[in-house]
């Protein structure tokens, strides 16, 4: 399981996204996500994981990276923010 980094204010903690490297993705092009904790869009993206089964759309913000997942194909061009 990846861990999201905290800034450590207030009791819990202040959950924070600090992107590594902002990608481009072409229309039908792929992130490799291999190692990614998470991703940020600017804009709700259709999306199909892995380059198999049904496409969905993901919101806009940042998104979390599962255990197994080690490519995400983006149908329209998309600016991808990566942590």
């Amino acid at each position: 399981m990846a861990r999201i980094p905290y800034s450590g204010w207030g009791a819990e903690g202040l959950q924070v996204f600090t992107p590594k490297r902002i990608e481009s993705v072409s229309a039908g092009g792929s992130l490799d996500t291999t190692g990614v904790v998470a991703i940020r869009l600017p804009a709700d993206t259709d999306y199909q994981l892995n380059g198999t089964g049904t496409t969905a759309t993901m919101p806009a913000g940042a998104t979390g990276i599962a255990d197994g997942v080690t490519s995400i194909t983006f149908v329209e061009a998309v600016v991808v923010e990566v942590m």
